[in-house]
């Protein structure tokens, strides 16, 4: 269970912010002790008292140690936005209207095609028709 605040004026304490990504706070100033709650990057905490490069602190009516090395007065600045490592998926030029994507084999979406990717038509062949899509050879696929 974590401690009660019992200080007198919290507010008269020195502000400081989370640096870590998120930091464990501990029953006493050391990682023997069990954890009490976390706490994220950026959240703002009171310093009630620093020894040995651990600091006491009160978040939301809470108190416990955290590791000063993860403690700062300044506010952390945002990370930027890392580039989305999810890609778009890659559509076959032979076909337009509707991506049709690049697999080792895809079929119409609702048909009796077994995948492993489908695509819902109609699609444009404007190339070669890799995928069989136009069983009728009119130009439109998955009609």
């Amino acid at each position: 269970m974590w401690e009660k605040l019992t200080a007198p004026n919290p507010e008269s304490y020195r502000t400081l912010y989370v640096t870590g990504s998120v930091v464990n706070v501990r029953r006493g100033p050391s990682t023997a002790y069990a954890r009490l709650f976390q706490l994220r990057k950026g959240q703002a905490v009171k310093e009630l008292e620093t020894k040995e490069g651990w600091t006491k602190l009160s978040s939301d009516s809470r108190s416990g140690w955290m590791s000063a090395k993860y403690l700062s007065p300044s506010k952390p600045i945002a990370a930027a936005a890392k580039p989305s490592t999810k890609r778009a998926p890659q559509c076959h030029p032979n076909y337009s209207g509707a991506c049709v994507p690049i697999a080792s084999d895809v079929d119409c979406a609702g048909g009796r095609g077994d995948g492993p990717a489908y695509v819902r038509g109609p699609v444009r062949v404007v190339g070669r028709d890799v995928y069989r899509l136009d069983r009728d050879r009119d130009g439109i696929g998955c009609e």
